[in-house]
């Protein structure tokens, strides 16, 4: 082909990558809130399965952090963070680009191994509110089950208050833009077949 018909191909491929992309958009947005009813109750169902055999995870951590390996999974299903805060009546939420949390699961292990933890214990959700006084609420994994604390300090430091250079870490950490809610990406599915697999076969 000559420089000409090069161009012309090139133009006719990127109209049609316009009109798919559109029409991809199209359909997110008409199925949008059926799509995130099943979503979040998928994630509900992935996040009481992930806190039940955290400790499997945890005793099994090589296979975990590597990305080659089970690291590149997607955790998409804990609420990492979130942050809001009020200032003359008028509120600001800091935490928007967080609501979507995802992280690999690789970089999950390395961040309870550097101090994101509530007493020892994995933190999967970290919640922090300021208005006159600095509210913090932490969701952890103790045991195989999911539990709470908050507290609420008007003016001395709050004490479940995690130092900034681990809440900056796991703000980094999210990788939501890079997996897009409808994208398909290795899900903690490939931990709950293998796992599967082996129960069956100690019965």
């Amino acid at each position: 082909m000559n420089l000409k018909q090069y161009r012309q191909r090139y133009a006719d491929l990127y109209d049609k990558v316009k009109f798919a992309q559109n029409e991809l958009d199209c359909e997110v947005a008409s199925t949008k809130d059926d799509f995130n009813e099943l979503y979040q109750r998928q994630k509900n169902i992935d996040r009481q399965w992930f806190a039940a055999n955290l400790n499997y995870i945890l005793k099994h951590k090589k296979p975990f952090q590597s990305y080659l390996g089970l690291g590149g999974i997607v955790i998409d299903f804990l609420n990492l963070y979130y942050g809001a805060y009020m200032v003359a009546g008028v509120a600001f939420d800091v935490g928007a680009e967080f609501r979507n949390f995802k992280i690999l699961v690789k970089d999950l292990l390395t961040l309870w191994d550097e101090g994101f933890t509530y007493q020892g214990f994995p933190i999967i959700g970290y919640e922090k509110y300021i208005h006159w006084g600095v509210k913090i609420r932490i969701t952890y994994i103790e045991n195989g089950s999911i539990k709470e604390v908050s507290t609420d300090f008007m003016k001395e430091k709050n004490p479940l208050e995690l130092p900034k250079e681990i809440v900056q870490k796991v703000k980094k950490a999210n990788v939501s833009l890079k997996y897009p809610d409808w994208q398909t990406y290795k899900t903690i599915d490939l931990v709950r077949n293998v796992l599967d697999k082996k129960e069956s076969a100690g019965k």
